[in-house]
């Protein structure tokens, strides 16, 4: 159970774009912890391009973590130079003890929430999470189980039926709850398309391999497709 959520937000502070003010506000309730990076080119020696840059970093940093307190979030910063962003994610995220990941994206409002869930060991966890960070708004929840095909048609109403029951308790109206089944030959397409006609996106994490990290292909694949933030909420460790 997450009783107190952690949230990574990583920012590019080479090429600063803070997060919209309705992703700080819904946020804000949260403990978050910043993770501002700076890429460094494969050419360059990271040291070099912290000695020249790194002044400049920690400002950007310190404007994107100015935004966040003023909503009175628990927040803590951090700063990394880095050639690859996903491993010092997957890093800071274990070393921050963080149960989700945000993607940032483009957000005009947070009326539409698409929640993606896998398997049942993960799937409270990523309940919990939109639980927690909607209780500042009351928006239309789409549910989509992207393990129908495995399970079964049978298996996954039962798991969609549970988790509308479960979210209903805590608050959510029921009207506002709707769900979705993808079939074999449409799932990752289904779950893009749906992603489009929403705000924001809460996804599980897929189960980690040698490459595939908290960042892993589907949420990578919907925020280059759509530029929607997502959130990944990782397995319990």
């Amino acid at each position: 159970m997450i009783d107190d959520p952690t949230i990574l937000v990583p920012i590019d502070v080479s090429d600063l774009e803070e997060p919209a003010l309705e992703l700080v506000n819904l946020l804000g309730p949260l403990r978050i912890v910043v993770m501002g990076y700076y890429p460094v080119p494969d050419q360059a020696a990271p040291e070099q391009i912290r000695d020249e840059f790194e002044d400049e970093a920690k400002d950007a940093l310190e404007e994107s973590v100015r935004r966040f307190a003023e909503t009175g979030a628990d927040i803590e910063s951090v700063l990394v130079f880095t050639r690859d962003r996903t491993q010092s994610v997957d890093r800071i995220a274990n070393e921050y003890d963080c149960d989700a990941v945000l993607v940032p994206g483009h957000v005009e409002s947070l009326n539409h929430i698409l929640v993606s869930m896998k398997d049942e060991q993960n799937m409270f966890r990523v309940l919990e999470v939109v639980a927690l960070v909607m209780q500042a708004g009351d928006p239309e929840v789409t549910l989509y189980h992207a393990e129908s095909i495995k399970k079964g048609s049978a298996k996954s109403e039962l798991y969609l039926r549970g988790a509308t029951d479960w979210l209903a308790e805590r608050g959510l109206a029921r009207e506002r709850i709707t769900w979705k089944e993808p079939t074999a030959e449409t799932q990752q397409s289904d779950l893009l398309d749906l992603a489009e006609s929403h705000d924001f996106v809460v996804i599980g994490e897929s189960e980690p391999g040698v490459r595939e990290r908290v960042l892993g292909e589907m949420p990578t694949r919907i925020h280059d497709r759509t530029a929607k933030p997502v959130l990944v909420v990782r397995k319990e460790r």
